[in-house]
């Protein structure tokens, strides 16, 4: 049995028809135009189709004699299965921009890939592709027919970009409007129009915009708008990662992370909870755990671990087990689809199926090694929150420790050698800041040895990445310019900065004494928590005695401000222009919190300045002797303010000034009780 199938092509100046009245009067037109020669796109339809699928197209080309605008070939039924010829000819087709239509079942199937009489047709192979899980044919299928215009799978398109369904990532502003321009029926009209409706007055203007655009651009300049408009934000958010760690332009960085994360950027969501609680602004758990929430719903994999630690703990909203055992079941499961696939393909890709990768650790033997990791909180989510971060290999948050470590702040004491460490991890994935403390300390000997061709060499290259630090003139001698030279290449290597510390005996000794207290906050953020405490549960953490935190990843905004300048005041940087807003939010976040105040001479010493103060007024007498009391009580006032005044990164003249005011009487009473005040504050 056969029948046949008429071929025709639309007048390109007539619309797409919408329904199948439509297709059959634009149809009838055609048939009734005028006698032509023979349209030459018949002829390469034919030539195209009928080698591949031999004895299934009946196909008469003729000679001159043929000149219908329509073109008539049979079909053979009784091939065994003639649903993949057909489709095969409708693809070819479809790509000469031509028409079939079937007067038997009285179906047309046009070249923008729509059937107005079956509306699921047009898109059968792409819907085929995801219910075997073959989302990257899918999304091809539906990207090529919606470059023809077809509805449904402009439709398909802006769904998988909402929902970031069949391996794409979401883009809501995208979604919305190919939504709208595919909505084809009541049910998905009113779906379009409800989410679309949900949007704010200004997205709704841009997503207007945007429906402009792809209107006026069918085909494929379609496609590479939609393209365009989804690499922008992965760039948005790529230029930030990397400009943070350029810290003249850590503000800069940062504003770009929420608009990118408003369009459904898990990344950007992940990233911007942790600018919620480390950047320039009062840290706000709430926002941070409402961004780890959107990140962890769009099936960020760190995300939830890191929102299983927070309903485990209770950070940004009330503790909840029941949630915290949901995210860490639901991110180890992630986990192991990850790996599962991973093999699948490494063994695919291996000779006779083998797959040559290390085998994994078993779940049990994980487990069993996670287990024996310490459990260790500060109780201080300023810290803590971070130090997850930070043993994620995120570069700002390893930055915040280690200015906690080496300021004693956040419910720990001054830690020099761990501050060391996480200078050293940070500045070996690019930060800027990071890189000029580390110079200081392995300029100065803090937290472990020196290294003066070293510390130059990172002055050098703190510069070159944009510190908002002060580097001055080196000295850097003749004989010295070829070694630090070589230094600088190679701590700029990707992955060097710590080995070459390593080579050249820099590496910190986190074993430095500081005390049981010291040790217990340092084991918080170099051994980190157990693997359930972390909400991992595919390994153990570093051991406690580890010189290197964990290895960089991914770079995020910028942290607390840096270590003092070499050379005087620091450059403030131009989010530092406004005053002192800045300083009033550290102040705000250092009280936020209270822990045990660490003590030392310089402290003791403003306590005599404000005793020298009591006693002048208390017991005035005149003579040498009570003069002579009075300054050696002032200068050790001084002592103490210039000792004070270094924790607070001041500079060697305005420590100098300090000093000189303290050691007056009277006014040095008012100077040591301010500063005494604000030394508690800082350490609170």
């Amino acid at each position: 049995m056969s029948y046949t199938i008429q071929i025709w092509e639309k007048p390109a100046d007539w619309p797409w028809p919408m329904t199948k009245a439509e297709a059959d009067a634009q149809y009838e037109r055609v048939e009734a135009g005028s006698q032509v020669p023979m349209n030459p796109k018949y002829a390469a339809w034919a030539q195209a189709v009928e080698p591949r699928f031999p004895g299934f197209w009946d196909i008469y080309l003729g000679g001159p004699d043929i000149t219908d605008p329509t073109f008539g070939v049979g079909i053979n039924t009784r091939f065994p299965d003639w649903g993949p010829p057909f489709d095969d000819g409708w693809e070819q087709a479809a790509r000469l921009g031509l028409n079939l239509y079937d007067p038997q079942s009285g179906v047309h199937y046009l070249a923008n890939g729509d059937a107005p009489e079956e509306p699921d047709l047009q898109v059968r192979h792409a819907a085929r592709a995801r219910q075997t899980g073959d989302d990257a044919r899918a999304w091809a299928e539906y990207r090529r027919w919606a470059a023809r215009g077809n509805p449904h799978a402009l439709y398909a398109l802006g769904r998988a970009l909402r929902f970031g369904t069949m391996g794409q990532r979401r883009h809501f502003d995208l979604a919305a409007a190919l939504q709208l321009m595919g909505a084809h029926d009541a049910e998905t009209r009113k779906d379009a129009q409800a989410f679309y409706e949900r949007f704010p007055d200004k997205a709704k203007a841009r997503i207007q915009a945007l429906m402009a655009r792809l209107r006026a651009a069918p085909g494929e300049p379609l496609l590479k708008i939609v393209d365009e408009e989804r690499k922008a934000v992965d760039d948005a958010v790529a230029r930030s990662e990397q400009l943070a760690l350029y810290s003249r332009k850590r503000i800069e960085a940062a504003d770009a992370l929420e608009p990118a994360a408003a369009q459904g950027h898990e990344v950007a969501a992940f990233l911007q909870a942790l600018e919620t609680v480390i950047g320039w602004k009062q840290p706000n758990f709430e926002n941070a755990r409402s961004w780890c929430q959107r990140a962890a719903d769009w099936d960020h994999e760190p995300a939830k671990r890191l929102l299983a630690v927070m309903f485990e703990r209770g950070w940004g909203g009330p503790a909840d087990a029941q949630q915290a055992a949901k995210w860490n079941a639901a991110a180890q499961e992630q986990r192991q689809r990850a790996q599962q696939k991973k093999q699948a393909q490494e063994a695919s890709e291996s000779p006779g199926g083998l797959s040559l990768a290390p085998m994994a650790a078993t779940s049990a033997a994980a487990s069993a090694s996670g287990a024996a990791a310490p459990l260790v909180w500060t109780g201080n989510p300023l810290r803590d929150l971070p130090a997850w971060y930070a043993r994620e290999g995120d570069p700002h948050a390893a930055f915040h420790l280690g200015t906690s470590d080496e300021h004693g702040r956040y419910g720990g004491p001054v830690n020099l050698a761990q501050a060391r460490a996480w200078y050293a991890q940070a500045a070996e994935a690019g930060h800027a800041d990071a890189t000029y403390n580390l110079g200081t300390f392995i300029e100065s000997g803090k937290g472990g040895p020196k290294d003066a061709l070293v510390a130059k060499a990172l002055f050098m290259l703190a510069n070159t990445r944009g510190t908002t630090m002060q580097v001055a003139d080196l000295r850097i001698k003749p004989q010295e310019q070829g070694p630090v030279r070589a230094l600088v290449m190679a701590l700029r290597e990707p992955g060097r900065l710590r080995a070459v510390l390593q080579e050249r005996g820099l590496a910190p000794s986190l074993q430095a004494p500081g005390g049981a207290a010291a040790r217990v906050v340092g084991a918080a953020a170099a051994a980190g928590l157990s693997a359930g405490e972390w909400g991992r549960g595919d390994g153990a953490p570093p051991s406690p005695g580890t010189a290197r935190p964990p290895e960089p990843q991914t770079p995020r905004s910028q942290a607390p401000s840096p270590s003092r300048s070499r050379t005087g005041p620091t450059h403030r940087s131009e989010e530092d222009e406004d005053g002192d807003e800045g300083d009033a939010h550290e102040d705000a976040r250092y009280g936020r919190y209270t822990s045990t105040f660490a003590w030392h001479l310089g402290h003791a010493a403003l306590g005599i300045g404000v005793a020298n103060g009591a006693l002048l007024m208390a017991f005035f007498k005149p003579g040498a002797s009570f003069r002579m009391g009075m300054l050696v009580l002032g200068l050790i006032a001084a002592l103490g303010a210039w000792r004070t005044a270094r924790d607070f990164d001041w500079s060697p003249l305005a420590r100098a000034v300090v000093a000189v005011l303290a050691a007056i009487p009277l006014l040095g009473m008012g100077v040591c009780l301010g500063l005494l005040f604000k030394a508690l504050r800082e350490r609170g």
